[in-house]
């Protein structure tokens, strides 16, 4: 999930991010967050579909557009774009429904008051997302599918790369199989090595470049059939 703030305050930014690690760590959620201090600088890098949720201070501190007119402008751009206004001012509540904003936060406010906010409007901009769950050491933890890269075997635990860490658990890998095989997006490529086709960068003849930078074999044997599973995946995907 990509986010956009725009406050000129240091200060505001750095709550926000602390409110935003607890509300979207608590629900498995990874986002990117990029920060401005103006309207005019966030509308020169502004296209539309680049951001699920917007953060606008609907005072900012510039001479020539304030929040308000930055919304304006943002609207223009993209008719769908989540906008949560933020200011120490509520005069702006009834003008902010205008560009349709989808809530309003009053500084300075309180976890809980950011998190009914964030309700509003998370489920709409990040459907249920799947996951499987295994045991890591003592504990059981969801991995989301969408977050797998590829898995793989060694020493009787099986392995899933994730662009943040490494989750290894203790059990067979038919056992994983069959968590994951029933997903149109995994590939059994080559001998206990499982891909997420949608975290493929490039299929190259012999085997397939990663989005983390490393390439996965293609079993000799049956390299045409994987290669044209791989082919018609992406097919179905993008005529959906």
């Amino acid at each position: 999930m990509k986010i956009a703030v725009i406050d000129d305050r240091t200060e505001e930014i750095t709550f926000l991010t602390e409110y935003l690690d607890q509300y979207l760590g608590e629900r498995s959620t990874s986002y990117q967050m990029v920060c401005f201090t103006s309207g005019e600088a966030f509308l020169d890098h502004f296209r539309e579909g680049m951001y699920a949720v917007i953060f606008l201070d609907a005072v900012l501190d510039s001479e020539n557009m304030n929040g308000m007119e930055t919304a304006k402008k943002i609207r223009e751009k993209d008719p769908d774009v989540m906008i949560i206004f933020s200011t120490n001012s509520p005069d702006f509540a009834i003008e902010g429904y205008t560009v349709g904003a989808s809530g309003y936060l009053l500084k300075p406010y309180s976890y809980d008051q950011f998190m009914q906010t964030m309700d509003l409007v998370y489920d709409k901009i990040h459907p249920v997302r799947k996951y499987i769950e295994v045991k890591e050491k003592k504990m059981m933890v969801r991995v989301l599918l969408d977050d797998i890269i590829y898995c793989d075997y060694e020493n009787h635990y099986i392995r899933i790369h994730t662009a943040r860490r490494m989750v290894r658990s203790y059990m067979q890998f038919r056992e994983l199989s069959k968590l994951l095989i029933g997903y149109a997006q995994f590939q059994c490529c080559y001998r206990n090595i499982i891909i997420n086709m949608d975290q493929v960068q490039e299929m190259e003849h012999v085997d397939f470049l990663m989005s983390n930078g490393e390439r996965i074999p293609m079993r000799r044997q049956e390299r045409l059939e994987i290669r044209q599973k791989y082919a018609d995946y992406i097919f179905e995907k993008t005529n959906l």
